[in-house]
């Protein structure tokens, strides 16, 4: 029984690394000064970066779902950005009374992002609809992406990222090891 404990613990504390890892990665990604310039154009503003942020979590998130094995590294992931943000809301002043009513919006917004974008990919016939079922998603929760043309840089660039990563074994995937690739490419 001690043997079986202290080999979940393990398993915890390399899902913790993991995801850690992962998260510092997918943010320095989301973080890039491209995508606030031509032809991204996301508004760098809290909301612009959250989305972004989204969408490389959800990008990290399909591709370990391939694979039974990492659902405590996907609750684990999904549990540091919650983390991450809670921090993010008290360093920008939200009172404690305030955190709880965000924390519950920034929850509500990660669950439905990731639904919406896997529903798009997987019931999408091929990269086109895929995209054109992105951009839909795009234009309505990116401030400034209002038509076709705003969000098809940001679709592409998804699915393109999607397709990479689907290279990667998730299982011989370790820290340090890029999960992205640059995104003025």
């Amino acid at each position: 029984m001690f043997g079986k404990l202290l080999a979940q613990r393990k398993l915890r504390q390399q899902a913790a690394r993991n995801s850690l890892d992962m998260y510092q990665q997918l943010v320095t990604q989301a973080r890039s000064q491209y995508f606030y310039l031509s032809p991204f154009n996301v508004e760098d503003t809290v909301e612009g970066r959250f989305e972004l942020i989204l969408i490389h979590l959800f990008i990290v998130d399909h591709w370990l779902s391939t694979d039974e094995q990492h659902v405590l590294l996907r609750r684990t992931l999904q549990e540091t950005l919650i983390t991450d943000m809670d921090r993010s809301l008290r360093e920008m002043g939200i009172g404690d009374m305030s955190v709880g009513k965000q924390m519950k919006q920034v929850g509500s917004a990660l669950l439905g992002r990731l639904q919406a974008y896997k529903l798009t990919f997987e019931q999408a016939r091929d990269d086109t609809e895929t995209k054109l079922k992105l951009i839909e998603i795009l234009a309505r929760n990116i401030n400034g992406y209002d038509d076709t043309g705003t969000a098809m840089p940001l679709a592409d660039y998804m699915v393109s990222q999607k397709t990479a990563l689907s290279a990667i074994d998730t299982v011989a995937w370790k820290p340090g090891d890029s999960l992205f690739s640059d995104p003025a490419k």
